[in-house]
């Protein structure tokens, strides 16, 4: 198993807070880009961690 993807987005309150706000996990970085022009978001695909050879994520909800 590859590296996962997530998508990730920079919200910011009026106080001037802000925070990354992580929008979905995704088996690659094409699916990860492929989701944030369907949903229309300008976010970050970064790499979450590496997985273990027998291990698949859960990326359906």
């Amino acid at each position: 198993m590859n590296t996962l993807f997530y998508l990730v987005i920079s919200v910011c309150s009026i106080t001037g807070e802000c925070f990354d706000a992580p929008l979905g996990l995704y088996p690659s970085e094409a699916d990860c880009r492929s989701a944030a022009a369907e949903q229309a978001v300008q976010g970050e695909c970064l790499p979450y961690r590496k997985m273990a050879d027998d291990q698949q994520p859960a990326v359906k909800m």
